[in-house]
């Protein structure tokens, strides 16, 4: 007996002993997953709301509107929905301003040049030279001449103006030649000449003067200015 040797004792494993006499427990973590299965499926379901209406036979289902993204967890702003139209309001525009075209003003019309006639020439000075000067002068008047002398090749008339304001004319005459006819009216002495004046040939015309200055307002022979003045 002392000589013989005992076998080790085998014993079975605790854990899997203690499930093998224990089936419970497995029930009830089998129970515990479904019942976790059915609220997430529960909470994942949606039912129809108040606002459902049922799609009558014969039209197409309307598509859902979309539902707008959630912010997530990373700092994502959730988009912002359009704002609504308020009924009776028009939205601004926000577009710039078209720029407005400018109309080109029409060209300025050119004046008319209306061409006027050209004035007729004047006609050209009597071929006729005169000179002023004083001969004698008194209390009250004084004594004048006009040497008129004929510088062309023909025989000339004449016709001698000189204007004495306020003055009166007494008398006038031509020295050694036919007379011709004068007037003193208002001062001023108009004397035509009688025959012609011969061509190269002169005449001294003289008069009689009261009540005036010796030195003429104006004095002409043929439109031809008096020298001597």
């Amino acid at each position: 007996m002392s000589g013989m040797r005992r076998a080790p004792r085998q014993f079975p494993p605790h854990g899997s002993t203690a499930v093998a006499s224990s089936p419970w427990i497995l029930v009830s973590i089998g129970v515990v997953i479904m019942v976790v299965l059915l609220i997430i499926a529960a909470g994942a379901y949606r039912g129809p709301g108040p606002d459902f209406q049922p799609v009558p036979p014969g039209q197409p289902p309307v598509a859902a509107a979309p539902i707008p993204e959630r912010a997530s967890s990373a700092g994502r702003e959730a988009s912002v929905p359009p704002s609504l139209a308020v009924p009776g309001l028009s939205p601004r525009r926000t577009d710039p301003p078209s720029p407005t075209a400018t109309t080109p003003a029409p060209p300025a019309a050119e004046p008319s040049r209306t061409t006027a006639p050209p004035s007729p020439a004047p006609p050209p000075p009597a071929p006729i030279d005169a000179r002023y000067q004083v001969l004698q002068t008194f209390q009250g008047g004084f004594i004048a001449e006009v040497l008129i002398r004929n510088t062309s090749r023909s025989d000339q008339e004449w016709v001698a103006r000189v204007e004495y304001p306020g003055g009166r004319v007494v008398t006038a005459w031509l020295e050694g030649v036919p007379q011709g006819t004068f007037s003193g009216a208002g001062g001023t002495l108009t004397y035509r000449s009688g025959p012609e004046l011969a061509a190269g040939s002169s005449v001294y015309l003289r008069f009689h003067i009261e009540s005036a200055d010796p030195r003429p307002a104006s004095c002409r022979v043929s439109g031809r200015a008096c020298r001597g003045l």
